[in-house]
């Protein structure tokens, strides 16, 4: 069985990034980080051609949560940074870690 220590998250957004919305990445999840991070720079770059503002990150994610119920919460700051939480769906569930994200890369296209 695999094990997942990383996923991908890519983010498409309009130029007031008022609307922005989740776009596939190219894998499901990723043995180490650094395999994500390989990947995300040439995703976030095909994205751009399509999109006025794009952000993608790669976030660790602690291998046990594979079996637990989490969601992905995401967020667009203002300032235009992309701010990246897992949450336990079931709160009797403790974990003082159980996703970090490095800091995003964006990629904007101006006309």
């Amino acid at each position: 069985m695999e094990h997942i220590a990383a996923f991908m998250l890519l983010i498409a957004c309009g130029d007031d990034l008022q609307v922005c919305t989740e776009q596939p990445a190219p894998a499901l999840a990723y043995e180490t980080v650094q395999q994500c991070e390989l990947e995300l720079s040439p995703a976030i770059s095909a994205m751009a051609s399509n999109s006025k503002r794009t952000f993608g990150t790669c976030v660790e994610v602690d291998p046990a949560l594979f079996y637990e119920d989490a969601e992905i919460v995401w967020d667009v700051t203002a300032a235009g940074g992309l701010e990246v939480d897992i949450e336990l769906i079931n709160p009797e569930i403790a974990s003082d870690l159980v996703a970090r994200s490095e800091a995003p890369i964006q990629a904007s296209r101006f006309n």
